[in-house]
């Protein structure tokens, strides 16, 4: 499933420095997965995420998102769908859209807290700034 160019948000998203996340295959037996490695988060609402992946993730694949950013003091964890995934075109990755469908309260909280202390509505990220913080990580 690919992006079609038109914009379905309810909220808008705010880019947050330093934030990255981590995915597991969400669903019955999710907690059985690990989360996986640290990867790029380019933006977030209250109702979804956006970031960069290695690999492609299949449309309405059920996932669990856990948000970190230097700003949060912890971890904001929460379910969700893969709405839309897109080869990058400067990057070898993948940019996956996700609207998430359950939150613990207390994640709820913290993303608030998060997003209100945001101040950048979007990253731009270049090839050369992608592969220095993919390196980071």
């Amino acid at each position: 499933m690919s992006w079609d160019g038109q914009e379905r948000r309810k909220k808008k998203r705010f880019g947050v420095r330093g934030c990255t996340l981590r995915y597991k295959r969400g669903g019955v037996l999710s907690f059985l997965n690990m989360f996986g490695e640290k990867l790029i988060a380019l933006n977030l609402s209250e109702t979804g995420c956006h970031f960069i992946a290695r690999d492609a993730l299949p449309g309405n694949m059920s996932i669990a998102v856990q948000i970190e950013a230097p700003q949060a003091g912890d971890k904001v964890n929460a379910s969700g769908r893969v709405v839309w995934c897109q080869k990058s075109a400067e990057h070898d990755a993948y940019h996956v859209g996700v609207e998430f469908q359950s939150m613990p309260k207390s994640s709820k909280v913290q993303l608030k807290i998060l997003l209100d202390n945001s101040v950048l509505e979007k990253i731009e990220i270049t090839t050369k700034v992608y592969l220095k913080e993919i390196e980071k990580l």
